[in-house]
């Protein structure tokens, strides 16, 4: 990588140009917007500088920016330059640029990192010495949800976050905004199916707790502190009869008036939280 002086001295120009909407670092990024495509290459995309910055920050390997030909990325520069060989980093035209964006409001700089996330068979690799508990998401859909659980993850300390197979991609664009960039800071396990998640379960020694409106406990009144998978099921359909089958722990979130239900994101948020609330008491 380059010196601090070398940094200095390279400007804007110093970096490649790229005008053809054909160019090979144009389609893998139009490839990148699509699921099958993120699995089959290990990648996926970041845009805006603060999703850049947080996967700069977080050491991610980052194998190709574009930048649009008008945008100030000064405030990033020096952590491109200390993070990404200078020879990934161009430059392109602002409306090939929106063609690729994604964002409402184009933001001008985007990067293609390489998955991190793990498998059941690559359990042993992870460091989970930033916290206890893990969570699991089991196939929920919404975006916005998604990346809220994962933000709120990494505030609560838990360590690891786990797809079950039919929930959205947790590398899409929406997703990944909406995790304000947290997704870095938090280990990815994708499991292909209910049993892989039990196998999961089993390896790292967790209790499974699920939420039951009708047989749970309060959540309150039960102990959330550490060694839980929390589970968290389908915004319409809930969790599967089959992970609520094995549980080890139910709990219920008491609500009063005519509410029947609560957003999964601010019900993963309340017990998430309890394990905190549980170590200060």
């Amino acid at each position: 990588m380059e010196t601090y002086n070398e940094y200095r001295g390279r400007t804007s120009d110093s970096y490649r140009f790229i005008s053809s909407p054909d160019n090979d670092k144009i389609r893998l990024i139009n490839k990148l917007s699509k699921k099958k495509y993120r699995d089959q290459q290990g990648k996926f995309v970041v845009e805006g500088i603060n999703l850049v910055r947080a996967a700069l920050c977080k050491e991610q390997i980052i194998e190709l920016v574009l930048i649009a030909d008008d945008f100030d990325f000064s405030e990033v520069a020096y952590a491109l330059s200390a993070g990404v060989d200078y020879r990934n980093i161009y430059m392109i035209p602002r409306f090939l640029f929106e063609k690729i964006s994604d964002a409402e409001n184009g933001s001008g700089i985007i990067a293609v990192v390489k998955k991190s996330s793990y498998t059941i068979d690559s359990l042993d690799d992870i460091d989970t010495n930033f916290g206890d508990n893990i969570l699991v998401l089991d196939r929920l859909q919404d975006p916005g949800n998604i990346g809220t659980m994962i933000r709120t993850a990494v505030a609560a300390g838990y360590s690891i976050v786990a797809t079950i197979k039919g929930t959205a991609d947790i590398y899409s664009p929406k997703v990944l905004r909406a995790s304000a960039g947290m997704i870095f800071d938090i280990s990815v396990v994708e499991l292909a199916d209910t049993d892989e998640f039990k196998n999961m379960v089993s390896m790292l020694d967790k209790k499974i707790v699920v939420t039951d409106p009708r047989e749970g406990d309060p959540y309150y009144r039960c102990d959330l502190a550490k060694g839980i998978a929390l589970v968290i099921g389908n915004e319409g359909n809930g969790i599967s009869n089959e992970i609520m089958e094995c549980s080890d722990i139910r709990v219920t979130i008491p609500m009063q008036g005519e509410v029947e239900s609560l957003n999964a994101a601010i019900c993963a948020s309340l017990l998430m939280y309890e394990a905190i609330r549980s170590d200060w008491r």
